[in-house]
């Protein structure tokens, strides 16, 4: 499991006569980034392209626990919403 966002990246280098500088451009790439916060600060890591799939398949694992917890908490509040108002009648 792995928390964050995975975006695909084109890049236009530096390098005069070079093929991204072309109109139109053909940027480098795809290069893969993995966009997180970390203890309220935001980060960015590199992935290799061997290793896309597997983080995509991490992100989305996440992603779905985080929805799994949200119905779970909103069950939990349903039940002591319940469980209160027995109480008060």
């Amino acid at each position: 499991m792995r928390r964050g966002s995975l975006s695909e990246q084109y890049n236009i280098c530096g390098t005069p006569g070079c093929k991204c500088k072309a109109t139109p451009p053909i940027k480098h790439g795809p290069y893969y980034q993995l966009s997180f916060t970390k203890n309220g600060r935001s980060s960015t890591k590199f992935v290799n392209r061997k290793n896309v799939s597997i983080v995509r398949s991490q992100v989305k694992n996440y992603t779905r626990l985080r929805k799994l917890v949200e119905k779970w908490l909103e069950s939990g509040s349903e039940l002591s919403d319940l469980r209160l108002s027995v109480k008060d009648d």
